[in-house]
């Protein structure tokens, strides 16, 4: 890769053959585990965060499933977590809560990482797991916690439509304005 193409995946351009390169992690994908609990991420997200020159992930655990950030993702949540006032009683908890979950994993070439026996136990996880790319991050989830709260995504699925519209309807006005 020569600088022009550096330059144009960080700022999520197109590289210097003119094609655009992917680089969110998209899509909903059921993997298998395999015994030492070992994930073979799906090929479009290799690519997306080869393209985004990363190979190290941060896992964090909800209640309801696993939170999976690219290092330059986490990197940027970072960044907002020090503009917090950590005199806070509150942000301190809400850090300290976080932070106790959090485990950093390398990828190896061939798009794998560990899950530790930690969340593979907190989890519940057997030898399935789905994967669902949100954009900037993915979730590893539990099979029937998916399917049963993707009922609740469902019934929802409208009312949220309209409210991110709103929200991006919002936002669009106040870049006009600002």
């Amino acid at each position: 890769m020569n600088n022009n193409d550096s330059e144009c995946l960080e700022a999520g351009k197109s590289g210097a053959d003119g094609a655009k390169k992917l680089t969110s992690l998209r899509g909903y994908f059921q993997h298998r585990l395999a015994e030492n609990h070992r994930i073979h991420l799906p090929a479009t997200f290799k690519e997306a965060l080869l393209n985004r020159g990363v190979n190290r992930l941060v896992i964090i655990q909800e209640p309801e499933c696993l939170v999976v950030y690219p290092e330059d993702e986490w990197q940027k949540k970072e960044e907002e977590f020090k503009k917090l006032n950590l005199d806070n009683k509150k942000v301190r908890m809400y850090l300290r809560k976080l932070y106790s979950t959090l485990e950093d994993v390398e990828l190896d070439v061939a798009g794998r990482f560990v899950l530790s026996d930690k969340f593979i136990k907190a989890m519940k996880l057997g030898n399935q797991v789905v994967l669902l790319g949100l954009i900037n991050f993915f979730e590893i989830w539990h099979p029937d916690r998916y399917r049963w709260k993707q009922e609740d995504w469902e019934q929802e699925f409208d009312g949220n439509r309209e409210f991110v519209s709103g929200l991006l309807e919002k936002r669009e006005l106040d870049e006009e304005e600002g």
